[in-house]
């Protein structure tokens, strides 16, 4: 019998050839229309083409004798032609003759100009006008869209019928019994019967077989995997008595089922019959001795049975028969059988001494976490393990982009290649390394770094981790180089001091002398000239002697309130037709607001001074280019004055604040003007700083927006041009 059920494969084949079938045969029918109704339109245009060829001509005839009989007789055998319903002549703008009816919708109009030869001149004596309708032909097309409907839907449904026939048959009556036989197998009871298909055999198995081959298999596997459950279950049994979690299991009810060994002894029960079919929850909730509180053990237990889920608790109190407490992590997870909950699986083990290492694990996480110090761990091959927060501050890169990757991969482009030797030698001896590391920060500037790095060994002296533990100099070593730096300002400015004065007194009687000589009278031209010269160099001296007692002589030291951009204009304006001489232009990029700090003026004045003639000194020999003053203010003000000239070479790039180091010549600069500003700066709280690279040259001066230091900065100059 047939399955006519809205789920059965029956049905669904049925539904589905029968919408197929009526798809195609809609599509058949509509395209044999289509072809159809091209053929019936073709008939009629072909029909007027032959009026052109053999009928205008006699018309054109009868119409210029005006003969009616023949007009009538031919426009009325336009009329017969199947189709036609209108034929008429027209002349000077009138119907004369005409046949039929006009028809102007669902219709094909013609219109043929009647030509007759006069004088050897064709003139048009009148139009034909022929209109075919498609009445009919929308009539014969009826009759046929039924027709075809009609038989194809007959043929749908007959081999619609016939495949539903034939599938039954052949496939779902067999899919049934599959279906059947399976319900009826119980693999706990015993082994399956093999299913056997009541048809006839083929030459080969075909789909049918084949799935009866694999039901045939799965249940005989299943039956298989069964027994090896049953198997394991047993030596499951054997393993939790033997390990050192408890283990208990409980039905539905709170039931228990079974427990091992190591659960007895954390119950203080010693027999294990006398747990097995009691509720061993409401036993564990009797032990409690504040009945006020629910049972935290028990309770998980019963959620985990009724919410069907695994539910983790890392404390929770056992109360034991004897009233003492044992703190413990419980787990609790639902056996499930067809979807019910049948009880729950229950771990648990003491957490005393685990509570107390972990919590010197945390304390020792946080420490390292936390520590200031960089800290890296490898493995025994080289592959990070781990970098603290320190480490990934100082190089900018976060420990998911480190952990797992070799150390020499992470750290190649830092130029360590030489020390990661010379480290390795040392760790694979067994030793401990402790020197200097130089990495490239976050921002890109270099970081020294006080490393030590040592090997971890197992209890067999193998290493199985290395770790460098290093910690940041970088400003230790700034801070001791300025401090060098300045003591070494501070003598120089005393030895400067000092050649002064011995030097001065003498040049001034020089000077005299040479003066004295050069009143004489009787010099021939080139004696005064020597004169002139030897003139010319005490005067150098003087101006010589005149910037060393800078670096030791006091000013008035006035601190006020100084408006840098009034200064820094004040500047441009006095140096501008210099520039504009040497073609060099100035871009002022100020910040929008008003800039104050306390200060000296004259001397931080000075500073600007020097620095924007050292930009244009550089900007001179390239022939002129573009100098740059700009001011911001974040924390601190800061002011830059920049030049897009050659840069300073990397050879004198760490002197070009060491006095009397000068890359111009003698006759230009001494090397003052640079160590006198960076005392200035110094003195007002401030640091200078200079990045150059070729064809850009940059210093930046950072200022406090209020500095009230006590006391006068120790450099006044009063030079005209110092520079470096």
């Amino acid at each position: 019998m047939f399955d006519w059920k809205k789920n059965s494969i029956a049905y669904r084949l049925t539904f589905q050839v029968i919408l197929f079938s009526t798809m195609m045969a809609l599509l058949v029918t509509i395209f044999q229309l289509y072809l159809d109704y091209r053929q019936e339109i073709q008939g009629i245009e072909k029909f007027f083409v032959s009026i052109a060829e053999t009928s205008i001509r006699p018309l054109e005839e009868s119409v210029w004798i005006l003969d009616d009989l023949q007009v009538n007789l031919q426009i009325e055998g336009l009329t017969k032609r199947q189709d036609i319903v209108y034929a008429a002549v027209e002349m000077d703008n009138q119907i004369a003759w005409s046949k039929g009816t006009p028809v102007v919708k669902n219709s094909i109009g013609y219109t043929f100009p009647l030509l007759y030869q006069v004088r050897g001149d064709l003139k048009e004596i009148g139009l034909l006008h022929v209109v075919a309708s498609l009445e009919g032909i929308h009539a014969r097309l009826l009759r046929r869209v039924i027709t075809l409907v009609s038989t194809n839907t007959l043929k749908t449904f007959l081999v619609s019928g016939f495949i539903l026939f034939l599938f039954h048959r052949n496939i779902t009556r067999h899919l049934i019994g599959l279906s059947e036989h399976v319900q009826g197998i119980d693999i706990r009871q015993k082994q399956p019967d093999a299913i056997v298909l009541e048809r006839r055999r083929h030459r080969g198995p075909d789909e049918l077989d084949q799935v009866t081959e694999v039901l045939n298999a799965l249940c005989q596997g299943g039956y298989r995997a069964y027994a090896d459950l049953h198997a394991q279950e047993q030596r499951l049994r054997l393993f939790l008595d033997a390990t050192e979690e408890a283990v208990f299991g409980v039905d539905a009810e709170g039931r228990c089922t079974f427990i091992n060994g190591k659960g007895l002894d954390y119950l203080l029960m010693h027999d294990r019959k006398s747990l097995l079919g009691h509720n061993i929850l409401a036993m564990l909730t009797q032990h409690q001795r504040d009945t006020l509180q629910p049972c935290i053990f028990s309770e998980q237990i019963r959620k985990t049975i009724a919410a069907q889920e695994v539910l983790l608790t890392d404390e929770a109190v056992l109360y034991r028969a004897d009233g003492s407490l044992l703190l413990v992590s419980l787990r609790s997870y639902p056996v499930l059988e067809l979807g019910l909950c049948t009880g729950a699986v229950v771990f648990f083990t003491d957490l005393s001494r685990q509570q107390k290492l972990e919590q010197e694990k945390k304390l020792f996480t946080k420490v390292i976490r936390q520590a200031p110090a960089l800290i890296l761990i490898l493995d025994a091959e080289g592959l990070i393990k781990y970098v603290n927060a320190g480490f990934q501050q100082i190089i900018g890169t976060d420990s998911q982009f480190l952990v797992g990757k070799p150390v020499l991969e992470c750290f190649q482009d830092q130029n360590l290649i030489n020390q990661v030797d010379e480290v390795g030698q040392v760790i694979l001896s067994g030793g401990t390394w402790i020197g200097t590391l130089s990495l490239a920060g976050a921002s890109g500037r270099p970081i020294d770094l006080d490393a030590t790095v040592f090997p971890i060994l197992n209890q067999f002296g193998q290493r199985t981790n290395v770790v460098a533990m290093a910690r940041d100099i970088t400003r230790e070593r700034l801070l001791t180089e300025q401090l060098h730096h300045a003591q070494k300002m501070e003598a120089i400015g005393k030895l400067a001091a000092s050649i002064a004065h011995e030097f001065g007194n003498p040049l001034l009687g020089i000077r005299f002398a040479i003066r004295d000589i050069q009143q004489r009278q009787g010099l021939d031209a080139n004696d005064k000239k020597l004169l002139q010269l030897a003139e010319n160099e005490c005067d150098r001296m003087r101006k010589l002697i005149r910037d060393l007692q800078c670096f030791n002589r006091p000013s008035t030291g006035l601190k006020t309130r100084i408006d840098l951009h009034r200064a820094l204009k004040d500047i441009l304006l006095l140096h501008r037709n210099m520039l504009k001489k040497e073609k060099i232009r100035v871009v002022q990029e100020f910040a929008p607001q008003p800039l104050f700090v306390h200060g000296v003026e004259d001397q931080l004045r000075q500073v600007f001074i020097n620095l924007i003639l050292n930009a244009h000194d550089a900007l001179v020999t390239q022939g002129g280019g573009v100098m740059t003053v700009t001011t911001a203010q974040e924390t601190e003000v800061w002011i830059r004055i920049g030049d897009n000239g050659p840069g300073i070479d990397p050879e004198n790039f760490d002197r070009i604040f060491e006095p009397f180091f000068s890359t111009k010549s003698a006759v230009e600069g001494i090397g003052l003007g640079l160590p006198v500003s960076y005392g200035i700066i110094r003195a007002h709280g401030g640091t200078i700083e200079v990045e150059s690279t070729p064809g850009q040259t940059t210093f930046s001066v950072r200022l406090p927006v209020n500095t009230n230091s006590a006391g006068s900065p120790p450099f006044f100059p009063d030079t005209d041009r110092p520079a470096a």
